[in-house]
């Protein structure tokens, strides 16, 4: 691939925007201790309160061994609660605890301030525009993979 391609590459400013995006957020929320992407379990949590670990580790993309350290510093410090799930006892739903749902005002503030300087000076047609492209390369990214129980899914500290 040239130059010129290598800056035309879709690929190239997703990576980008993924790594602006953790330095701003990280930065946001190391202060109350959700720095290192924890704060995308609360974010997710909020939008799907009652998730069992697997799917909060399908959703994140994230090997459940990575979810499940995740959880327990989040439920040790008041975040996430954990209930047993009354279908299958093996397994726990997860709900925003004390702590997250006292949290949760601020911590969309900051997503949404986050969200404003990416769409810094878009006409309402463009923010329309580029989130549905967004959506449809996320899906196309999504086609094929395996699920990350499997062999994909990404392995990090926090998500």
């Amino acid at each position: 691939m040239d130059k010129d391609a290598q800056k035309r590459s879709p690929g190239r400013w997703i990576a980008t925007l993924f790594r602006r995006s953790r330095l701003f957020l990280d930065r946001a929320f190391e202060p109350a201790g959700l720095g290192r992407g924890f704060y995308l379990y609360l974010a997710l949590v909020s939008r799907k309160e009652g998730l069992s670990q697997r799917q909060l580790a399908q959703e994140l993309a994230l090997d459940e061994g990575t979810v499940a350290r995740a959880l327990q510093r989040l439920t040790e410090e008041g975040w996430l609660t954990k209930e047993r799930d009354p279908k299958d006892g093996r397994a726990f739903r997860v709900f925003l605890g004390p702590k997250g749902l006292s949290a949760m005002p601020d911590l969309l503030k900051e997503l949404q301030r986050w969200d404003e300087r990416l769409l810094k000076g878009f006409s309402p047609s463009e923010k329309k525009a580029a989130v549905e492209l967004l959506i449809r390369m996320a899906e196309n990214a999504e086609e094929g993979l395996e699920t990350p129980d499997k062999t994909t899914a990404q392995k990090g500290e926090g998500a």
